[in-house]
């Protein structure tokens, strides 16, 4: 039989800093192809869905050729990827809000998978982190489904945090004490404070490794940064960042597989 696969992305373009303004963001390019490769290398049927029904947009910054080992031809075949994905429906994806508290629909998945960027803290962690702070239940209902499923439940880089949308039961989060890792809060500092690294004019509203390690998770992560780091514990899988990406695409493949 042929593994199904739920494809969640962030539909944000913009994300607000603590200090009043907002700044261009998006999905990690590398972060949502390479894994897709992998399963579509192995067969895997997607679908995908997104806050509001809307198409993702990339992060221009995850084009530069520093993510893809200064090879133009890997980014160009990146970018390729990326085109498929549309084809197959990441074009047209379903409403996230709609799908997320349908548990026929989410019963014909095998696994969910959410890649990362910035993107992933303004409307998957919170409903529309623009209006206010609270958390998105959508989305937490829908990895709870997978959770509560024992079905593969794949998250990189900042998409991880995403997880704090979880609902608590009986007064435990549903994650608590789960091992995973996350992008590093080091350099999340770096993209806010170093000249020549700076991304963002200002610092972000969330951490992801203070967030998950406050809900009681057990945060793992590289020494160094720009490190691959992949960890499984349970039905959960999470990458670390975009240098982690190939390894995590293979390392959910072989999950789903074992899961079938």
């Amino acid at each position: 039989m042929t593994s199904r696969v739920l494809v969640v992305v962030s539909a944000a373009d913009r994300i607000p800093l603590r200090e009043g303004r907002s700044e261009p963001t998006g999905t990690y390019l590398g972060e949502l192809v390479e894994p897709t490769d992998a399963m579509l290398d192995a067969g895997f049927e997607l679908s995908f869905a997104t806050p509001g029904g809307r198409i993702p947009t990339i992060d221009g910054t995850s084009c530069s050729l520093l993510y893809f080992g200064l090879s133009r031809a890997k980014r160009d075949a990146a970018l390729s990827s990326y085109r498929r994905l549309l084809e197959l429906g990441l074009a047209q994806p379903t409403k996230l809000e709609e799908i997320a508290h349908d548990p026929d629909r989410l019963a014909s998945f095998d696994a969910v998978f959410v890649p990362g960027g910035h993107a992933p803290l303004v409307d998957l962690l919170h409903r529309d982190v623009f209006v206010d702070e609270s958390l998105n239940d959508d989305f937490g209902a829908l990895v709870r489904y997978f959770h509560d499923a024992h079905r593969t439940t794949g998250l990189i880089c900042h998409a991880p945090a995403a997880l704090a949308a979880a609902p608590s039961i009986d007064g435990r989060w549903i994650y608590d004490g789960y091992r995973m890792t996350c992008f590093k809060t080091g350099v999340d500092t770096m993209l806010s404070t170093i000249p020549l690294a700076r991304r963002f004019r200002g610092h972000l509203i969330d951490d992801p490794t203070q967030l998950l390690t406050s809900r009681g998770a057990k945060v793992e992560q590289t020494v160094l940064p720009m490190g691959s780091k992949v960890v499984e514990d349970r039905e959960l899988i999470t990458g670390q960042d975009p240098y982690s990406a190939k390894a995590f695409g293979m390392a959910f493949v072989n999950k789903v597989r074992r899961g079938r």
